[in-house]
């Protein structure tokens, strides 16, 4: 019995299948905004829970105090030379703002209380200090 002989193609194929690529591209681009919705920006910080929460949705000024003492204005990190003279633009930006201070319910009360310092010190009147509300606890 003679074996059969293998046939190839001889004409390029000047079509290409675009579906499994498109089909990858959606899939990362689910990913990828799935992914962004979950990153968190600025410093790790743990605020302090209690029974009683008021909101104002006004947080335009944000000063984040971690548990190592690391500081963050609207999510970027700067040190505490630099924090009046950023403080400084952004009351001239907003005058009639207040600041809000989140610190980490781990963090040394001396660091929270330079950071208020300064805030009081740039002209800042109102400072507010952010907390989460309790979570009903498990019987």
């Amino acid at each position: 019995m003679p074996l059969r002989k293998a046939r190839y193609r001889r004409e390029p194929v000047t079509d290409v299948n675009v579906t499994n690529l498109i089909d990858i591209v959606m899939v990362m681009l689910i990913v990828f905004i799935l992914v962004s919705n979950f990153v968190q920006t600025g410093l790790d910080i743990d605020v302090p829970n209690v029974r009683y929460v008021q909101t104002s949705g006004k947080e335009k000024i944000l000063i984040g105090v971690n548990t190592t003492g690391e500081i963050s204005l609207n999510g970027e990190t700067v040190t505490q030379d630099e924090l009046p003279a950023r403080l400084e633009a952004l009351k001239a930006q907003y005058p009639d703002e207040q600041v809000f201070i989140k610190a980490d319910e781990k963090a040394f009360v001396g660091d929270f209380m330079g950071v208020a310092s300064i805030a009081k010190m740039v002209g800042f009147e109102k400072i507010n200090v952010p907390a989460e509300l309790l979570k009903a606890q498990k019987k």
